[in-house]
């Protein structure tokens, strides 16, 4: 997760506190959330219950002899009444070794819980960090705070022998039980609603209720004064916040996540962008300058904060048979995130079927819809029963904006897919639906034992353009750079190499070919290459959609001057197949200064002439694999003009004491003059009046802005590939006009 330190000053947002307070104003009785820490170290560990550990300079260790160790800490009195209380410890656990926390709370005569597991909160642990921070454990909601608790901490090891030791224990205590309850902010927000009715963007989709930060956070410090970065939303990422499932004051727990987030975590704000408690209200996370109009950076996937949102579902969603149990996600909870994803994906034209590599911090594609574990990899937030979710959520978010995907998806476990069955499981349900397959590539024929086949089912004959996605997947190796599909189609059969290293996370498109109902229409990979061994190979989704083919020129376009020898010509390509260039100074290349051909999806090409030429001509052409049809772009005439055009004064002439007459001619050899820049400033000074921009002008008359003055001029010639003229080392001024008598200056002007 990546620090955020955000001041908690109210300068700059003095008016805002002022046109809202008699909303957001806290009523009489509320209170910040108050948080208060525990920590246990060596000197501080007291001997309690248990069996086979020992409290050494080193803190709290594993006996000596033993394989397994129990220790129960006598009964805590928190430092404050609580409603959340989460664990965080430093631990040497070497290889082999496990550890596991409980903990259970009650009030001061009450019954205790029961014992909750503590275990590391994967999203809120930073990967350069000793500290290992537990879930966060709540109150049951009928005793609103406890007073006191209890924890145990279980060691164990089976291979290892260096001793595990937890170096340094702390519970960190929060009370948010002194705000308003969701009645009261749910009848704030409506208020703070209606003030603000026309001044909302305008979605197709509406944006659903949402408790705005002003209502629930009702501390001063929830207003901040540092700068934010903000850029569009193009992906929009679910997590689970890994807290208690029971029924709680479900307000009380944002206020807390808040208060640990940036108090005791240091980073300055509540991670998320949104959260969706278990009843389906959705509150506001991150400061945002417009929560409706913006997408603020959050703190929650790292390089990846930067142009997504991020939505943490409020509980915990694993499997039940998990070490940390989940349960489903509420359906008014999904219903609620639902309508939260179609409001953004509607207003960023999000096309959530689509996976790309957009968001400025990251270097890989990622789904436009995603679970926190397809950042990544390395967690599995959201947890099973919501990741699960992820193709449901997808499907909805389209039928709500009307968006429909273009492509039929062929699933690696679908009907149309055979492969071998030594293939690997994508980990962590890693792939497009939440699913893969891969391996491990060889360079060795004989060593090659793992094959994929597609069989697609097309409607009518025509051209299709097939592409393949490559999940992100953390297996701690690369992928291949030499993926080899072979395409069978009604052409032939062609052979496609993927850099599937290179294009991971993407769609990639293995070229358009034409293929028919009754043709092949046949995919194969296997695990051979020719680039490396061992790295990772995939087979997850393939896609198909009718594709006409197409290639058009782009760049340079025609009757176009360039002003630099250093030419980069650019066109688009539908077939991403055999493409070959062609420069030549004739229209009909019956001469060529450059053709270069490639056998893969190239679009552009720079080539470095030597000398400026007058007349070139280029064209892209591609032939469809496996068929005689040629596509060419049109015949596109250029230029290259690198030469600065000059200007002289022909005439200066002055004909009253402030009116002066000046003329000028342009020469350029090549491309021609486009026009002429001329200002103006009194002699002997250094600031330069623009008077004409770009004028075509070659004959002026300048009235003088003061008599009494006398004035020079700099004209510069601008010629059609946008060269300009230098500043010249002498200008024209009007001590140089000749006078001239008025009857011979009129036939001059009229002239």
């Amino acid at each position: 997760m990546k620090l955020k330190l955000i001041s908690g000053g109210l300068v700059g947002f003095a008016l805002v506190v002022l046109l809202i307070s008699s909303i957001t104003s806290p009523v009489a009785g509320y209170y910040d959330p108050i948080l208060e820490e525990l920590t246990f170290t060596a000197e501080t560990f007291e001997s309690s219950e248990g069996f086979d550990y020992a409290i050494s300079s080193n803190g709290l260790e594993m006996a000596p002899e033993a394989f397994t160790t129990i220790y129960t800490s006598p009964v805590i009195e928190a430092p404050i009444s609580f409603n959340v209380v989460i664990p965080q410890w430093i631990a040497h656990l070497p290889e082999g070794s496990s550890l596991d926390v409980q903990i259970r709370t009650k009030t001061r005569m009450g019954e205790w819980s029961v014992w909750r597991h503590a275990h590391t909160h994967g999203d809120w642990t930073l990967e350069e960090e000793e500290l290992e921070i537990g879930e966060l454990i709540t109150v049951p909601l009928e005793d609103g705070r406890h007073t006191h608790m209890q924890y145990t901490i279980s060691m164990s090891r089976y291979n290892s022998l260096t001793t595990p030791v937890v170096e340094e224990f702390t519970l960190i205590f929060i009370d948010s039980t002194g705000g308003p309850s969701i009645d009261e902010m749910i009848a704030q927000q409506a208020e703070i609603d209606a003030q603000k009715e026309g001044r909302v963007a305008d979605d197709s989709y509406p944006r659903p209720t949402i408790i705005s930060r002003d209502v629930w956070c009702i501390s001063d410090n929830c207003n901040y004064i540092e700068e934010h970065r903000y850029s569009p939303a193009t992906h929009m990422v679910v997590h689970h916040t890994v807290s208690s499932n029971e029924p709680t004051d479900w307000a009380a727990i944002v206020r807390a996540i808040w208060s640990f987030h940036t108090h005791s975590r240091g980073w300055g704000d509540i991670g998320y962008n949104y959260l969706v408690d278990q009843n389906g209200i959705i509150y506001e996370g991150h400061y945002s300058d417009d929560y409706v109009n913006l997408d603020v950076e959050g703190a929650h996937s790292g390089d990846a904060n930067l142009g997504s949102m991020g939505v943490a579902l409020i509980g915990t969603f694993t499997e039940s048979t998990h070490a940390i149990p989940g349960i489903t996600p509420p359906s008014v909870m999904v219903n609620s995130l639902v309508d939260l994803l179609s409001w953004k994906a509607d207003q960023r034209d999000i096309n959530v079927y689509d996976a790309t590599n957009t968001l400025p911090e990251i270097g890989w594609g990622l789904p436009h819809l995603m679970g926190h574990r397809n950042v990544f990899g390395s967690t599995e937030c959201p947890g099973d029963q919501a990741h699960n979710l992820i193709p449901y959520l997808v499907e909805e978010v389209a039928a709500n904006i009307g968006i429909t995907n273009e492509y039929t998806v062929v699933d690696e476990r679908s009907s149309q897919v055979t492969h071998s069955f030594n293939w690997a499981q994508g980990p962590n349900e890693c792939g497009n639906n939440i699913h893969s397959y891969y391996t491990w590539s060889t360079t060795d024929p004989n060593a090659s034992t793992h094959w994929a086949k597609w069989q697609l089912d097309i409607p009518a004959q025509g051209y299709y353009d097939i592409q393949v996605r490559v999940p992100y997947c953390l297996t701690g190796r690369a992928e291949t750079s030499g993926a080899s599909y072979e395409i069978t189609h009604d052409h032939g059969t062609s052979q496609v190499v993927i850099d599937q290293n290179r294009e991971v996370g993407n769609w990639i498109s293995l070229g358009t070919f034409l293929l028919s109902p009754e043709g092949p229409n046949r995919i194969n990979l296997t695990d051979l290459t020719t680039t490396d061994s061992g790295l990772g190979i995939w087979v997850d989704d393939l896609r198909w959609k009718a594709a006409p083919p197409s290639i058009t020129a782009v760049s340079p376009s025609s009757d176009y001057w360039l002003n630099t020898q250093d030419v980069t010509f650019e066109w688009s390509n539908t077939t991403s197949q055999t493409t070959t260039l062609q420069i030549s100074n004739t229209p009909t290349f019956s001469e060529t200064i450059v053709s270069q051909a490639w056998a893969t999806d190239t679009i552009s090409y720079t080539h470095s002439f030597t000398e400026d030429i007058d007349s070139l001509y280029w064209q892209v052409s591609t032939r469809i694999v496996g068929s005689n049809d040629l596509l060419s772009t049109d015949v596109i005439s250029f230029g290259i003009d690198t030469a600065v055009p000059t200007s002289t004064v022909t005439s200066f002439f002055n004909f009253a004491p402030d009116m002066y007459r000046l003329t000028w001619e342009g020469i350029d050899e090549l491309s021609g003059i486009q026009g002429y820049d001329v200002a103006y400033r009194p002699l002997n000074t250094e600031n330069w009046t623009s008077w004409l921009t770009g004028t075509q002008q070659t004959a002026v008359t300048f009235i003088a802005p003061n008599n009494e003055q006398n004035y020079e001029f700099r004209i510069q010639a601008i010629d059609n590939a946008g060269n300009r003229q230098p500043e010249p080392l002498d200008f024209p001024n009007t001590e140089q006009a000749i006078a001239l008598p008025h009857a011979i200056m009129i036939p001059i002007i009229r002239n």
